[in-house]
């Protein structure tokens, strides 16, 4: 059935519902406006964290939770940013060190260095940082793009916000390199 002949059957029908059928439809499609509204105001939210003396931001929309950096299992022949898994909710997630990312030392297990563990192509991963700091709306019009970086591989900063402080805004997917996507793709059993 066609999008349009559906449409008329439904406007069709509208009127030969009962009050409870009626108050039925209208509360259903309040929960569906309120998803949307949920959905758009996520949409501009960020979730931002200190790195190397930077703050940071990424859609909030990615991040599945904050937690204290668990013990991380090293694996052998891996990029250097990826610290190795770790068992997060008894599943085995890459870690990747954002710093080392950054070509920085290692993040150090203070007391405010954590892991955000994110969803990237369907799988969780762990991003180590130093500290988190907020989460903030930054409207599109706020966002200003990066300059660009002949030789650089700084593709994932995917813009620039200026508050008290310059807001990095980040794509984790673009963090991650060609053998962490491999490694993203191989099943979670095989990474142990």
């Amino acid at each position: 059935m066609q999008i349009d002949e559906l449409r008329r059957e439904i406007t069709d029908r509208l009127p030969t519902l009962s009050d409870e059928q009626v108050e039925a439809l209208w509360e259903y499609m309040q929960i569906l406006t309120a998803d949307d509204v949920d959905a758009l105001e996520n949409s501009n939210k960020y979730l931002t964290f200190f790195c190397c003396d930077q703050v940071f931001g990424m859609d909030i929309r990615q991040v599945v939770q904050i937690i204290g950096i668990p013990p991380i299992t090293p694996l052998p022949e891996s990029s250097a940013h990826l610290r190795g898994v770790a068992s997060v909710r008894d599943d085995m997630i890459p870690v990747v060190d954002l710093r080392v990312r950054l070509g920085r030392d290692p993040v150090a297990d203070s007391g405010k260095s954590c892991m955000v563990v994110t969803n990237v192509q369907d799988r969780s991963i762990g991003i180590l940082v130093d500290a988190i700091s907020n989460v903030e709306t930054i409207l599109p019009e706020e966002i200003c793009p990066p300059p660009r970086q002949e030789g650089h591989n700084a593709d994932y900063v995917t813009g620039i916000v200026k508050r008290n402080t310059v807001i990095l805004l980040v794509d984790v997917d673009a963090l991650l390199t060609a053998g962490d996507i491999d490694l993203l793709n191989m099943p979670a059993s095989s990474l142990v």
